[in-house]
């Protein structure tokens, strides 16, 4: 706008000129131009220099998928650190976010197909965490972890939401592009002691898994003693509120596997689950 402005004075200075001899008129309008196209030029590459350097900075970081495993714990707590507002708190961030996938959305083929992912991950999961942040907005409660929701919240929208929110993110580390076949160290010396052999602990899995009737989740549990047992839960239900710790879970919402597998939920568990299953992260929880 000021170079549009300096642009419309310089043409006016030339209009109110008088006459003069010898075309000094002329060689001054031309000095003018060269100092006007100069000064374009300058700005133009100062402007290409700022965004430019503001596009390399708003690059983001490379993640690393080949994380190593932790024993799970709540993901969603506000960021810390604030230049205004309440202490600890970032005004800018909502309290509860999306984690990022483990792996990439390609990486279960063909397992799960990417499609799945899209529309579980993206949509389903999404949808209960943005849930989550609308009912707990201006709350003590959105100061607080998942687990603390899931175990001092009864029924309603705000269990349901922070509920499924944890189930969902550790679902996704239960499964692994290198998971599959059967478990090596403590968990499988769990699974032996505790249900006979790999095989019938398997199979114990594929009927609690088959049978379970409707929307819900099967998660293999140890209790305070370290025993190991299935148990599944309906609709948005973790085995927190009972004092289990979860070592893995699968999803059997029809979202889960409808995409792929259609209303063919034994052919999900076994192509789909025991395809993917990550022994690595159900050692780490077993053994936290």
């Amino acid at each position: 706008a000021h170079l549009a402005g300096n642009l419309q004075s310089i043409s006016a200075m030339y209009t109110a000129l008088p006459p003069q001899a010898g075309g000094s008129r002329r060689s001054t309008l031309k000095a003018m131009a060269i100092a006007a196209t100069a000064v374009i030029l300058v700005v133009c590459l100062y402007s290409a220099n700022v965004s430019l350097g503001s596009a390399v900075r708003a690059r983001p970081a490379t993640v690393n998928m080949a994380r190593t495993p932790m024993a799970y714990s709540s993901f969603q707590r506000a960021r810390s650190g604030s230049a205004c507002g309440s202490p600890g708190r970032n005004v800018f961030a909502k309290a509860f976010e999306l984690p990022a996938l483990p792996w990439d959305k390609e990486a279960l083929k063909p397992h799960m197909s990417s499609e799945t992912i899209d529309y579980h991950y993206g949509k389903h999961h999404a949808a209960y965490v943005n849930k989550l942040n609308d009912l707990t907005k201006g709350t003590a409660k959105e100061s607080k972890s998942l687990e603390d929701l899931i175990t001092s919240e009864g029924p309603g929208g705000i269990f349901n939401s922070a509920a499924q929110s944890w189930n969902h993110d550790f679902f996704w580390k239960c499964l692994s592009p290198t998971g599959g076949g059967a478990p090596s160290g403590a968990i499988a010396e769990a699974i032996a002691r505790d249900f006979g052999s790999f095989d019938e602990f398997k199979a114990a899995y594929d009927a609690k898994a088959v049978g379970h009737f409707g929307s819900g989740w099967i998660w293999l549990v140890k209790d305070g003693s370290g025993k190991l047992s299935i148990v599944d839960t309906h609709d948005a239900e973790n085995p927190l509120t009972q004092g289990l710790t979860p070592i893995l879970t699968t999803d059997v919402w029809e979202h889960a596997y409808y995409i792929d597998y259609r209303n063919a939920r034994p052919k999900y568990i076994s192509d789909g689950w025991w395809s993917l299953v990550n022994w690595e992260f159900a050692n780490v929880n077993y053994e936290s």
